[in-house]
């Protein structure tokens, strides 16, 4: 029976495991068994457990990943309240480095966002230049616009005033010239 050496004083659980790597050499040498009978101190947190799990199967424990499944293959936490094992159902435990099965795939952006976005650009630097050459012209149109509806609104004033003074010369005498037709 192999384990972790654990103080007297404390309570401990016997639980059998197997250690099952995925994908990595965890092992500190090629003579470690993968079923081992491991003490588990009762009332003991997680990183407690962790580190007693690490130790008992020389499990280098930076960057990996302990997972802990039942016989059914079930994640369980790893705690103190595991569960019963026996040799012949043993807890599995799986070793796996951190991000080892995401494979990422590369973002993209398809060429057809990226050639609207280009000529939307283009468009505006294209009337942004337009603009910028305009600039100089804008006031003289603007003083020459001015200028025409300033002459428009003489003459229309110049024609009312004639028509006022053509209507003030005649005056209502009074009477109709027909009778009207009702």
């Amino acid at each position: 029976m192999s384990g972790v050496l654990v103080e007297d004083r404390l309570q401990v659980s016997p639980v059998w495991i197997r250690m099952q790597p995925r994908g990595m050499n965890v092992y500190a040498d090629d003579q470690v068994e993968t079923l081992r009978e491991v003490l588990i101190p009762t009332a003991a947190e997680s990183t407690a457990i962790r580190q007693v799990l690490t130790e008992s199967f020389g499990i280098d424990s930076e960057g990996v990943i302990l997972k802990m499944r039942n016989h059914q293959g079930r994640l369980i936490p790893l705690s103190s309240c595991t569960g019963a094992s026996s040799q012949h159902r043993p807890l599995l435990l799986e070793v796996t480095q951190t991000f080892q099965h995401v494979h990422p795939k590369p973002r993209t952006v398809p060429m057809t966002v990226i050639s609207r976005k280009k000529t939307r650009l283009q468009a505006a630097r294209r009337r942004i230049q337009r603009l910028e050459e305009l600039l100089p012209d804008i006031k003289l149109k603007q003083n020459d616009k001015l200028a025409q509806e300033l002459q428009c609104l003489e003459q229309k004033l110049r024609f009312l005033a004639h028509r006022m003074q053509v209507a003030s010369s005649h005056r209502w005498r009074g009477g109709l010239d027909r009778a009207p037709l009702w």
